[in-house]
């Protein structure tokens, strides 16, 4: 299993370039590409544009002898009626559309989305959800085709923490759902992202949720938190059972990597620190992925 963190560990004023380099420097050769921290800086591009950011990302890559292998893609916001940027259904549509060709043109086999809500409010049947993200995805699916490139629908959480156990509901908050909405959508481009501090700040055990995705789980977002905030921490510094996650992908087959989006146990530190901590962060999960 390959290790992999997101270039989201650093700031997007970084030149990236560099922090390629960086990442290569402290022992990555895959990489996670963060569309969703330059989406505002893309809309502003022509689809023209973005290609030739896409190019010139991907010799960057190449030159230093990284691959992009996952990328998470724009998000919508809190739902499909209330979106960030000003952005509705059609213009989102636009924004997964043009970041499938980005991610063609990196290399990347899989885009992480995000399944959503139809309103805040959340008072829509749960099959009235279901089939609006159904349908809102399968709309992808031209695109995915031309390109080969996959869709990963991530697990969120909807439990608000703390010693409450109070819920606000929010759509695939749990494995159950997520496997429903991939067998609804039933074709080889979609697959599940597990994010693992999403999981354990919903109260899951790892093992249970990943083996019911199964082989359809296709990319990971690897993270630990204390289960009561969504920390973005590396593993060992929150309460995640790291033995219980790597028994269950080596039990499902997983083929994917080992990709991390611990971004604020790095991007916090000062500059001059980072290199260190990424360069740990890499030990971390060659000796996870050993476990």
């Amino acid at each position: 299993m390959h290790i992999s963190t997101s270039l989201n560990v650093f700031e997007i004023h970084h030149p990236i370039g560099r922090q390629i380099r960086r990442c290569r420097e402290a022992g990555f050769l895959s990489l996670d590409f963060n569309y969703w921290d330059y989406q505002e800086t893309a809309w502003t591009m022509t689809r023209q544009e973005e290609e030739a950011w896409a190019w010139n990302i991907r010799e960057a890559a190449d030159l230093h002898g990284v691959r992009f292998t996952q990328m998470h893609g724009p998000v919508h916001g809190p739902s499909f009626r209330e979106m960030v940027m000003g952005l509705n259904v059609e213009s989102f549509l636009e924004m997964a559309e043009r970041s499938l060709r980005t991610a063609a043109i990196l290399g990347v086999p899989w885009v992480v989305f995000h399944p959503g809500q139809v309103s805040l409010q959340g008072e829509e049947p749960y099959r009235e959800v279901l089939d609006y993200n159904v349908d809102f995805y399968r709309k992808l699916l031209p695109v995915m085709e031309r390109t080969g490139v996959g869709i990963a629908l991530e697990n969120i959480f909807d439990r608000t923490g703390g010693e409450t156990g109070l819920w606000r509901r929010i759509y695939c908050g749990s494995p159950e759902e997520l496997s429903e909405l991939l067998t609804k959508l039933d074709h080889p481009l979609f697959g599940a992202c597990w994010d693992t501090g999403h999981g354990h700040r919903q109260g899951l055990r790892q093992g249970p949720s990943i083996r019911m995705l199964g082989k359809r789980l296709k990319a990971l977002h690897i993270q630990d938190n204390d289960g009561n905030k969504d920390q973005h921490l590396l593993p060992f510094l929150g309460t995640i059972d790291w033995k219980d996650v790597m028994s269950e992908l080596r039990e499902i087959g997983y083929e994917g990597d080992f990709t991390y989006e611990a971004h604020m146990s790095i991007r916090v530190l000062p500059d001059e620190l980072r290199d260190a901590k990424l360069a740990y962060a890499a030990e971390t999960a060659k000796y996870i992925t050993a476990l």
